[in-house]
């Protein structure tokens, strides 16, 4: 996760057009209120329209393996188990996610690139999507798991 920003233009006449990315504070928010996917998604953006595309990827796949053990846990946990684990688990990707996010895009304006605040409508509208879909595989693997014949303590 070494990557580094480039200062050099590409060419030396022609300004680089600035590059949209959504806040940390917005980052932050839809990683609150959605859910810790979207957060991922929405600063996984960010960072390809950085550059950092392997720390993009790098979390992309660690939050989908994340989620995926996440709802698991949380079909199988007590209900209050999981509502603490759920409430704990977006708050810690609430504050990385932010402090990440925060701190590369200071290196990214360092390097002479011009930044603009993507429009936040946008972000929340893929938070929406990505709380719809996480919805949708809690779903699922609990019919798989029911299939299976696992109980459920959400079903006591």
């Amino acid at each position: 996760m070494s990557e580094q920003f480039s200062s050099t233009p590409i060419e030396p006449s022609a300004p680089l057009p600035p590059v949209k990315l959504w806040t940390p504070r917005l980052i932050g928010f839809s990683s609150f209120f959605f859910g810790f996917p979207a957060g991922i998604v929405l600063a996984s953006i960010n960072w390809m329209r950085m550059g950092l595309t392997n720390k993009a990827i790098i979390h992309l796949a660690g939050g989908a393996v994340g989620a995926l053990v996440f709802v698991i846990l949380l079909l199988l946990l007590p209900q209050t188990v999981g509502n603490g684990l759920g409430f704990l688990t977006n708050i810690g990707m609430v504050y990385y996610l932010r402090n990440q996010t925060k701190n590369d895009i200071e290196k990214f304006k360092a390097s002479s690139r011009e930044v603009q605040n993507a429009h936040w409508f946008g972000g929340c509208l893929i938070g929406f999507v990505l709380l719809g879909l996480f919805l949708t595989l809690i779903l699922v693997i609990g019919l798989l798991l029911a299939l299976v014949g696992l109980p459920s303590p959400m079903n006591a």
